[in-house]
């Protein structure tokens, strides 16, 4: 049981000294996927509606680290099924895709735990189904977003990423064909969680 308990010591000591400087991304660059959820804000989500449910989020991108301290992303977040209520009653469901471009400020960028806070604009488009059949487009709005997340690096290419973020646009079209038959106002928060794999600062030499 000594010997057991030394080896497990012994195992911690040399993962956390092989973690202990990996947190800098400057100069690389990294491929993000994630996967959570995404909950609306606004009741009236779908203007003349009541109520939207909270549904699935997940997608990727890319991150580039400037330096020890800054790193710009590029994040595709889709969300696949989002359930609108009229009165209580399912009534229609959205999708909508979210392509977002931010700026991250990276605290204690050379820890093995990295907190994180950004913020970016936001470009989203979607496409919205009455429960009797119609089918309607989400014209392109845009806005931006705040985020706060956290980095724990495995290993100097890898790591497990957590991240809370809200979205928030201005009002976008809903078009039947190319004519306006309403609006909607996308304004959600969403969190998820993921993995980031990144490449060698020396991978462009």
């Amino acid at each position: 049981m000594h010997k057991a308990f030394k080896a497990i010591v012994v195992s911690i000591l040399v993962l956390f000294a092989s973690t202990a400087m990996a947190g800098t991304i400057g100069n690389r660059l990294g491929f993000t996927g994630k996967l959570g959820f995404a909950t609306p804000v606004k009741d009236d989500f779908i203007n003349g509606t009541s109520g939207t449910k909270t549904g699935f989020a997940g997608g990727g991108g890319l991150l580039y680290g400037f330096g020890d301290y800054v790193a710009a992303e590029v994040d595709v977040i889709h969300l696949p099924k989002l359930d609108v209520k009229n009165g209580g009653i399912k009534a229609y469901e959205a999708t909508l895709t979210d392509i977002g471009l931010g700026l991250q400020c990276r605290i204690i960028p050379t820890s093995p735990v990295v907190p994180y806070i950004g913020l970016g604009a936001d470009f989203i488009k979607g496409s919205l189904k009455h429960v009797g059949g119609n089918d309607y487009d989400l014209d392109w709005t845009y806005g931006g977003h705040v985020s706060a997340g956290v980095d724990w690096f495995l290993t100097k290419g890898v790591a497990l990423t957590a991240e809370a973020r809200a979205v928030r646009t201005i009002s976008g079209d809903i078009l039947s064909g190319s004519t306006k038959v309403g609006e909607y106002d996308p304004y959600w928060v969403q969190g998820t969680f993921g993995i980031r794999l990144f490449l060698s600062e020396t991978f462009w030499r």
